[in-house]
């Protein structure tokens, strides 16, 4: 294996576990709250709401410069508030219910991890290459 490709494994674990770890403190806050099974549901919900998201934003848009337009208007307009809305509708559903507060939390979870990794790995990315270029693997 190249060293490359063990860092980015090394990262991938990393933010896998920071993600189990960000899940755990979410369970007990909702725990805390007397809402542990209206989160569970929400939570795994998060599923296939995120296959429909894709979907909504993907199928639309499969046609040249037109279907880019297609992609980024359906990207930031309809994908943010289906994604938020449908988590709220099953935050509805679930008993306890949940407050609106509480399935944007859920629901923005993800998103701001996503964002959070991704400027971890931004500031990381000067270290990795100097490393690389020590180890001579580069």
């Amino acid at each position: 294996m190249h060293p490359f490709h063990a860092l980015l494994l090394l990262f991938a674990l990393f933010g896998l576990l920071a993600f189990a770890f960000l899940m755990r403190w979410e369970r007990r806050y909702f725990q805390r709250c007397g809402k542990a099974g209206a989160w569970l549901m929400v939570r795994l919900a998060t599923i296939p709401i995120a296959l429909v998201t894709v979907a909504l934003v993907i199928l639309p848009s499969r046609s040249g410069m037109e279907g880019l337009a297609v992609f980024y208007l359906m990207l930031l307009t309809v994908a943010p508030i289906f994604w938020f809305g449908a988590h709220w509708m099953v935050g509805k559903l679930a008993r306890p219910p949940l407050t609106f507060g509480e399935t944007v939390q859920i629901a923005g979870t993800p998103i701001v991890f996503g964002l959070a990794l991704s400027a971890v790995a931004h500031a990381l990315q000067p270290i990795a290459w100097s490393l690389l270029r020590s180890a001579g693997a580069i």
